[in-house]
């Protein structure tokens, strides 16, 4: 059993066809499938993967075996981190970003990562967070920024550190009357009349307040998929609509005093900003260790963005 074969069936078993894999890899497709077939020849007794479907899926051995790969793969490439950490790191370094935290990021935390690692390419994407966590698992990015809610599973394949906790309040235009039934306080399903500024399919955000509607059996209405927090909060201000907003972005906002934060007694929203690592960084554990002291510095660990 070698280290080609293993990662040629993790490929595989994460991106659901051979060609997918073979991109990934960097192989051909019939050199994948050789790996494939080399590695199941190996695990006697066991069928991994259920061929009279199309394209073929993991059995249930298959899925236990798949575990056991990830933490081989992961164990060796912590023991290649070691053996590299004398070194300093170079080359090309892929980070990614969830939209709201560019600023934060750009502004200082990378330009200390330039001082420290000279010799480092920095490439820096933004994307929502679903994308982010596919990409580090595929080792598309070394690590990224991202804020996370409870409704993103993380692969075994990346490993998280939470760097600090965004605050979610609920937004609404200063003239905005707060819908109260016999005085008690409001409720998420209160405002199922009310249109919603969202942020385009594949935002946390958007889930995070879909999820929240559907657990009290309520209809959550979208007037506007918008990309960007200026462009929410005018249109809020404007009247057109409710925002899901950070807290710290409504605070800093010029229109701030356009408008008001609704408290709603059963949604009070945080995600997690956290630190998202794969596997087989060898010296690059160096950066991504330090651009996590830095941004912990920045945002303090568990404490909320403001």
């Amino acid at each position: 059993m070698n280290l080609p074969d293993i990662k040629a069936f993790i490929a595989f078993a994460e991106t659901g066809s051979i060609n997918r894999a073979a991109l990934r890899l960097g192989l051909t497709q019939p050199a994948t499938t050789r790996r494939i077939q080399n590695f199941e020849a190996l695990v006697v007794g066991t069928s991994l993967l259920d061929r009279r479907v199309k394209p073929a899926v993991l059995t249930p051995a298959g899925r236990r075996v798949l575990a056991q790969c990830q933490r081989v793969l992961k164990a060796v490439a912590e023991l290649e981190a070691c053996g590299a950490s004398h070194t300093n790191p170079t080359g090309q370094f892929r980070i990614g970003l969830s939209p709201g935290l560019a600023e934060i990021v750009l502004s200082t935390t990378l330009d200390g990562l330039r001082e420290r690692f000279p010799d480092l390419q920095l490439r820096v994407t933004s994307e929502w967070t679903s994308q982010l966590i596919r990409k580090v698992a595929d080792c598309d990015l070394d690590c990224a920024i991202a804020f996370v809610t409870d409704h993103h599973t993380l692969p075994l394949t990346v490993s998280s550190t939470v760097i600090g906790v965004e605050t979610l309040v609920v937004v609404a235009a200063r003239t905005f009357d707060t819908p109260r039934k016999n005085g008690k306080s409001v409720r998420i399903r209160d405002l199922e009349s009310y249109g919603w500024i969202v942020n385009p399919v594949g935002c946390g955000y958007r889930e995070t307040l879909q999820r929240a509607f559907d657990r009290t059996n309520a209809s959550c209405r979208f007037v506007a998929d918008v990309l960007g927090y200026d462009l929410h909060l005018s249109l809020v201000a404007k009247g057109a609509g409710l925002g899901l907003v950070p807290s710290r972005l409504v605070k800093a906002s010029p229109l701030r005093h356009k408008f008001r934060i609704i408290t709603v007694k059963d949604f009070q929203p945080e995600v997690r900003a956290m630190l998202l690592r794969g596997t087989s960084l060898g010296n690059l554990s160096l950066a991504v260790n330090h651009l996590e002291e830095r941004m912990s510095a920045v945002l303090g660990p568990r404490k909320q963005l403001a």
